[in-house]
């Protein structure tokens, strides 16, 4: 729903092995100070009365500050109870994006914190379809890949990270573990939940643009067993050199575990997030790239476009150790996502030719509307035993998961919208004679239930084999209320993993992997005409890869070549239009990775992915031309990323980033494209004391003109040079 808008004014994841001894907690966290003048001092007078009996006078030695060595990058374990073997154990391209690496470089949202994980590109949201976090990973879209702690987040929403404690990403088809979708792998979010200790962490910060920030982290014990933690925090930002773009959100995460310490934990969580935007949607294509003009263009409508959304997520979490060999995890969440919306992508008027003076050229603002519920009530059981047949280990895992999701629309259709030129749109034109009007209301409901089983066994102790089985079905139920038409489908299907991880040392792994995915024609909650009888796309991953452990854990080092096929990719039919399954997609390439310590002081987190797409076979004809030979959107062939920091005189820090990625198509016809590009940033921490850390971050040093987040149509800028200046303190 459109609405005046005055116009503003301008302006618990596991530690690494090196971290063990020091407690993670949330924004704030700093290292421990400890005083030994006293010990020193006794040693010195003792030392000195055994040489010199008859001295009388006691040497004391000044005090001394001990610093306890920052935790590195290296997070060994997963926060899922269904992947239980350790990272390196695990025959799969995984990358952690720790919390300490997420406060170091000041990052605020999930995109930002997703920048150092390579083989990711981000997608601009439509203005009628899906919006808020948008990606494709490994070369597919995995905007329903998102998981908080195992557990499927569908909503449309931009995702703050003020109550994460790390970012999982688990890359290839992993339909085994996480049901639909995951073709290019998934992304988990790892929750903050309580502990016992008590601490008082938070931050504050303020940018250019304008920026503020502030978080609060809070646990306090209720006894020796139970525990209460909240989670807040408060964000404002006029994005630089983005003119007109603001973003306002609000969030609340309180939790309480009861039987901490025991063979019996219960947890109770609840997530509260709100968003008021004025929304992002960058620049039209014209002629194959983006429009030839600054960075601070803005062609939406400062007083109309609206980006609201309302986030509840409760969750009741049941944790039960029957033995050391068993255990359960039983997950009970409820969800749900109002959002509000109605932006103005930009589109080209009519068309133009490259003789037409840019001066001439109009610009549409489409300006469509939605106001959408999205819900989930789901139930997930994940049991772990360890057993003995003859004579071979296993670690099996099975699991349930029953669950019903809904997706309700309302569509506005505006009329008279005021167009743009394409070098002086005016943000506030008279707006007097835009009417709205409903163009449609449709309601989807889905139930699903799926079950699956893994083992892996050890063969030999250097050999581990890993098979796994899962069997889905995924009933859906559409309803256009406003033309009558209904739609339902219902799918039944079995995903597949395999694998062998051989070991010749305990700190090596290297491992061979198949696994497949399907990714059904409802996935998105979503049914049409076309779409209703197609049955699930189907994908199939190979992986070789290997792990390696360094410098006694502080290190870690992983690579890995990797082909995904999509066999039966919707095209469609030449004849009826309807979406059939003859299509095929092929991604295949390499990464490497580093995460972790160096030298004492010198920690880095690294990695470089090569992709290589095609489109084997379509019916796609875009201007007489078959789409057939050519890459896949949104998949650069090359992404590389580095982020270092360096310790010294005790107190100091310093880091710096560097994030590449490469020419990227916005289309399947590879007529809309944006070219590669290189982004540094930097960061000077200081710690103030035992409780106070100082952090000055610098966001696009050279202060680069790029386009992040592409759509066929638009694409979005990357923000102008940024400085945040934050204090964290934790008590």
């Amino acid at each position: 729903m459109s609405r005046q808008r005055r116009r503003r004014d301008k302006r618990s994841p596991i530690p690494s092995q090196a971290a063990k001894a020091r407690p993670q907690s949330g924004d704030g966290d700093s290292s421990t100070y400890t005083r030994v003048g006293q010990t020193v001092a006794l040693t010195v007078t003792l030392a000195a009365t055994n040489a010199i009996a008859q001295q009388t006078e006691i040497l004391t030695a000044p005090p001394v500050e001990v610093r306890e060595q920052r935790p590195g990058y290296v997070v060994p374990n997963l926060g899922l109870s269904r992947l239980p073997e350790p990272i390196r154990d695990i025959p799969q391209s995984i990358t952690v994006v720790p919390q300490e690496l997420i406060q170091e470089q000041g990052v605020t949202n999930l995109r930002d914190a997703l920048r150092n994980v390579t083989g990711i590109s981000f997608q601009a949201g439509e203005g009628g379809g899906p919006q808020g976090d948008n990606l494709s990973l490994r070369g597919f879209n995995a905007r329903n890949d998102f998981f908080i702690d195992g557990v499927r987040d569908q909503g449309s929403y931009f995702r703050d990270v003020f109550n994460l404690e790390a970012v999982e990403v688990l890359k290839g088809p992993s339909s085994l573990y996480f049901g639909r979708g995951s073709t290019g792998g998934i992304i988990n979010q790892v929750s903050k939940l309580p502990r016992l200790e008590s601490f008082y962490a938070g931050s504050l910060s303020f940018g250019n643009g304008f920026l503020f920030r502030a978080t609060g982290d809070i646990n306090q014990p209720l006894s020796d067993t139970a525990a209460f933690r909240v989670n807040f925090m408060a964000h404002r930002e006029d994005v630089v050199d983005r003119d007109e773009i603001e973003l306002k959100r609000i969030g609340l995460a309180p939790s309480v575990t009861f039987g901490l310490g025991t063979s019996t934990q219960l947890t109770l969580s609840y997530f509260l997030q709100s968003e008021d935007n004025i929304p992002d949607y960058g620049i039209p294509f014209l002629f194959g790239k983006p429009a030839p003009v600054p960075r601070d263009t803005f062609y939406g409508l400062a007083r109309e476009d609206v980006e609201e959304t309302l986030v509840n997520i409760g969750t009741l979490r049941l944790d039960h150790r029957f033995s050391e060999a068993l255990r359960l995890r039983n997950t009970l969440r409820y969800s749900r996502v109002d959002r509000e919306a109605a932006p103005s992508p930009p589109r080209i008027a009519g068309s133009p030719t490259p003789d037409t003076p840019l001066s001439a050229i109009t610009v549409t603002r489409n300006h469509p509307g939605r106001d959408t519920t999205e819900t989930i009530l789901t139930n997930q059981s994940d049991l772990v035993a360890n057993v003995k047949t003859f004579g071979l280990e296993h670690t099996l895992v099975t699991g349930l998961e029953i669950g019903t999701e809904s997706f309700d629309a309302t569509r506005f259709a505006f009329r008279n919208v005021p167009p743009a030129t394409l070098l002086d749109p005016n943000p506030v034109p008279d707006t007097s004679g835009m009417s709205r009007s409903v163009s449609a209301i449709t309601d989807t409901d889905t139930f699903l239930v799926g079950v699956y089983a893994s083992d892996t066994i050890k063969l030999l102790p250097q050999l581990d084999l890993v098979g796994g089985l899962r069997w889905d079905l995924f009933d859906a139920d559409f309803e256009n209320r406003t033309t009558g038409d209904k739609f339902s489908r219902t799918d039944r299907m079995w995903s597949h993993r395999a694998g062998l991880v051989f070991h010749p040392w305990p700190t090596h792994s290297y491992y061979f992997a198949y696994g497949t995915s399907f990714n059904p024609s409802a996935e998105a909650l979503a049914l049409s005409a076309n779409t209703a009888d197609t049955p699930p796309e189907e994908s199939r991953s190979f992986e070789i890869g290997g792990k390696v452990e360094l410098l006694d854990g502080a290190l870690m080092f992983q690579s890995a070549l990797f082909r995904i096929d999509k066999t039966n990719a919707r095209t469609p039919d030449p004849i009826s239009g309807l979406q059939v399954l003859e299509g095929e997609q092929r991604v295949q390439g390499f990464e490497i990775g580093i995460a972790g310590r160096l030298l004492p002081s010198w920690n880095v987190f690294a990695g470089y992915t090569y992709l290589d797409s095609e489109i084997l076979k379509s019916n796609e004809v875009v201007n007489g031309e078959s789409v057939v030979g050519n890459d896949m959107p949104n998949a650069p062939t090359h992404s590389a990323s580095l982020w270092t920091t360096y310790d010294f005189l005790k107190r100091w820090q310093v880091g710096t980033g560097v994030f590449y990625v490469g020419e990227r198509f916005a289309n399947n016809a590879n007529t809309n494209r944006v070219s590669d590009y290189v982004r540094w940033d930097a960061t000077v921490g200081y710690q103030l004391n035992a409780n106070i850390e100082l952090r000055l971050n610098a966001i696009n040093l050279t202060d680069t003109f790029y386009f992040e987040r592409i759509h066929p149509a638009h694409a979005i800028p990357g923000a102008g040079r940024t400085f945040i200046v934050t204090g964290l303190f934790r008590f």
